[in-house]
């Protein structure tokens, strides 16, 4: 009586007559990494880590400054005498400063690549589980429809028969009621479709009643694997940047000296015996300044930075719990979900035979209306129930690849 096999498999064409070819799962997971504003931020940061990476490999960091000096005293005594200085400096870090500064560029690149793949890694699983949300909710509005042509069909046929006087009024009633519940449940559901089109599209950074039609293939399932989660990646990463940060702090109270390089001139009154006369002196000055560490040695910064590395090594921590139970969680979600689908799945012949018998029972006057009515209720209540199970099964599946930190399409992130 009805197209159930339609209902239950998420490997079906949708909205039959839509413009454009069947969106794939790969096509879905790409455009939404495409089109993500999360994932766009995620790349934007890493790009800056890699800037700073840059930055901090140069071997001088502080730019040299340059010294002019002029002095004449043609304001006060016009002697003609002058003076002329030009002196270039440049700060100096000799205590392994850079090596430091690069492990901590380098350990905050890592974390923000982790990061970047874990925005991936989420954002693509949203896309597949929007994705198939929208499958399940076009099966239900099917589903709904077929129901609801059912009942118009059982209503025609309940008038027919209290006319002919086979059938009391309340059985024509009570089908005209089923035929209302029936169109409630039409309106409703295809209410939730379009809320969930909408979901999928923005997503997919469509326009949110943009046509959809989708071709949602099984994805193989990887073996367990105990590979380290980005998130933990990240957080590894983070506690080493904040381990170097509080290394380079303590090398950074040894003094940084400053070197200068510089040329003089000078034209002065000199007395000789023959009378006064305007000499010309010239060097080269070489200088050396070093700071002394008194009263600034890092004191706040250390302090700080010794916190940051305490809370990110926690934090670490705390996910690698939390990793752990989600990747167990994840493997009995998908055992569980696959199992009963088979099951469900396994039953719909059974339910089509038995609503059937029902239907000609009925017919014939060996059933009532009520009797009817109950089991239809419970064979789409079981066929809601499949194609629920099924959209279960691709929402475990992706939480599995996820939690074995794959996209939805069985890929890992680069």
């Amino acid at each position: 009586m009805f197209a159930v096999a339609t209902t239950l498999s998420l490997v079906l064409v949708t909205a039959s007559g839509v413009e454009g070819a069947a969106w794939t799962l790969e096509r879905v997971v790409g455009d939404a990494l495409a089109t993500s504003p999360e994932v766009a931020a995620a790349r934007a940061e890493e790009g800056g880590a890699e800037g700073e990476l840059a930055a901090d490999a140069r071997w001088v960091r502080e730019n040299p400054s340059l010294e002019v000096e002029y002095g004449t005293d043609a304001v006060t005594e016009a002697q003609g005498e002058r003076k002329l200085a030009l002196m270039i400096s440049q700060q100096l870090q000799v205590a392994g400063q850079r090596g430091l500064r690069v492990e901590r560029a380098e350990a905050a690149l890592e974390a923000a690549r982790a990061r970047r793949r874990a925005v991936e890694l989420r954002v693509a699983r949203e896309a597949a589980d929007a994705a198939a949300e929208w499958v399940r909710r076009e099966a239900l509005v099917r589903l709904a429809e077929e129901v609801l042509a059912a009942a118009r069909s059982l209503e025609e046929a309940a008038a027919r028969r209290f006319a002919a006087g086979d059938v009391p009024e309340l059985d024509r009633n009570s089908a005209a009621l089923e035929r209302a519940r029936a169109e409630a449940r039409v309106a409703q559901s295809r209410a939730d479709m379009a809320s969930a089109r909408a979901l999928l599209n923005r997503l997919l950074g469509r326009p949110a009643t943009a046509p959809l039609s989708l071709t949602l293939g099984a994805v193989a399932v990887p073996a367990e694997t105990h590979a380290e989660p980005p998130e933990v990646e990240a957080a590894r990463a983070e506690a080493a940047a904040a381990r170097a940060e509080v290394a380079l702090l303590r090398r950074e109270r040894f003094p940084d000296p400053t070197v200068s390089l510089g040329y003089e001139q000078e034209k002065r009154r000199e007395e000789h015996a023959t009378g006064p006369d305007l000499h010309t002196a010239s060097m080269v000055v070489a200088r050396l300044s070093v700071p002394l560490p008194l009263w600034n040695r890092n004191q706040g910064e250390l302090a700080g930075a010794r916190a940051r590395h305490a809370a990110r090594e926690a934090e670490r921590e705390g996910l690698e719990r939390e990793v752990e139970a989600e990747r167990v969680s994840a493997r009995e979600g998908y055992e569980a979900a696959r199992t009963a689908e088979a099951a469900l799945t396994a039953a719909l012949p059974g339910i089509e035979r038995n609503l059937s018998l029902v239907q000609r029972a009925y017919e014939v006057g060996e059933l009532s209306l009520d009797a009817l009515l109950l089991a239809r209720d419970r064979a789409h209540a079981a066929r809601g129930e499949a194609v629920d199970a099924t959209a279960a099964l691709a929402r475990a599946r992706a939480a599995l690849l996820r939690a074995s930190n794959r996209l939805p399409t069985g890929e890992a992130p680069r």
